[in-house]
């Protein structure tokens, strides 16, 4: 087996596929992202016309032009979970957030794999074991990656750059308000550092809730719901199947991130 083509091929596709999972969320924490504070579907978006856009150098492979709306499918898992994990990137932290994220997929990919679609393996046992260690090696190195010493109100940010950005705006505020000579001298610093509270927390149904703990959350969600994106192409025929389902997938990623922007558009009419 170790000699097929396809089996080394597979191979080297999966460690291409590591590098590039493992590093595309480096620019999400980027100075350009931090200054403009982008938005998840925003940033999803780009995703989306990427991935469509280069899907089609299959065609330079020889691959045929299929589709199948298998593809659709497969875009409603991914485009929601992308823009999950982008969230949760932007509010829990890099290194914590892709470890829930990266642990989840583990889970549900197994069970997907072994469970529902009864792939085999050499010994159940040992799987169990290994898909156990590695949930638990992730979650353990992305929480004990945390610093525990950055205040809460901060909401544990690891990116010196976003800190002092914070600091600075805070100062920007409070010499406005002098310069608007609304208040007196201590006023001005109360009402800013609520203010500032305020930002780190999002108001839900009249319950505020921290962005880190949402940023928590959407990373779980993004593993277990965006790790079951690819389990479409399981179902797709013939010819669409395997390389022949990157062109169907990627039109089913502009097309869920499209009808995602008309639902935004219509909640603020």
């Amino acid at each position: 087996m170790a000699s097929d083509p396809y089996f080394i091929l597979g191979w080297f596709a999966a460690f291409v596929g590591t590098i590039g999972f493992g590093s595309f969320a480096v620019p999400i924490k980027g100075d350009a992202a931090n200054s403009v504070d982008i938005d998840p579907l925003v940033m999803q978006s780009y995703k989306s016309l990427m991935c469509f856009l280069t899907s089609w150098l299959v065609v330079l492979l020889g691959q045929k032009v299929t589709f199948t709306w298998w593809g659709i499918v497969s875009g409603l898992f991914w485009v929601p979970g992308g823009a999950f994990n982008i969230f949760a990137i932007r509010n829990a932290g890099l290194a914590i957030s892709q470890g829930i994220v990266a642990s989840s997929i583990v889970m549900v990919s197994f069970i997907w794999g072994n469970i529902i679609f009864r792939e085999p393996a050499k010994s159940q046992v040992f799987a169990y074991a290994a898909v156990w260690l590695i949930m638990a090696g992730l979650y353990g190195m992305s929480y004990f990656s945390t610093a525990e010493s950055l205040p809460a109100e901060i909401g544990n940010k690891s990116e010196h750059g976003e800190e002092q950005e914070e600091e600075e705006d805070l100062m920007r505020k409070t010499s406005d308000s002098f310069e608007n000579d609304s208040s007196p001298l201590s006023q001005p610093l109360e009402i800013t550092q609520e203010s500032h509270r305020r930002e780190r927390s999002i108001l839900i149904c009249g319950k505020t809730y921290s962005r880190r703990k949402l940023g928590l959350l959407s990373a779980l969600l993004c593993g277990t719901w965006g790790g079951s994106c690819l389990v479409p192409m399981h179902y797709s025929p013939g010819d669409t199947n395997g390389l022949g389902y990157v062109i169907s997938f990627s039109v089913g990623a502009m097309v869920v991130t499209i009808f995602l922007w008309i639902l935004r558009y219509s909640y603020h009419l």
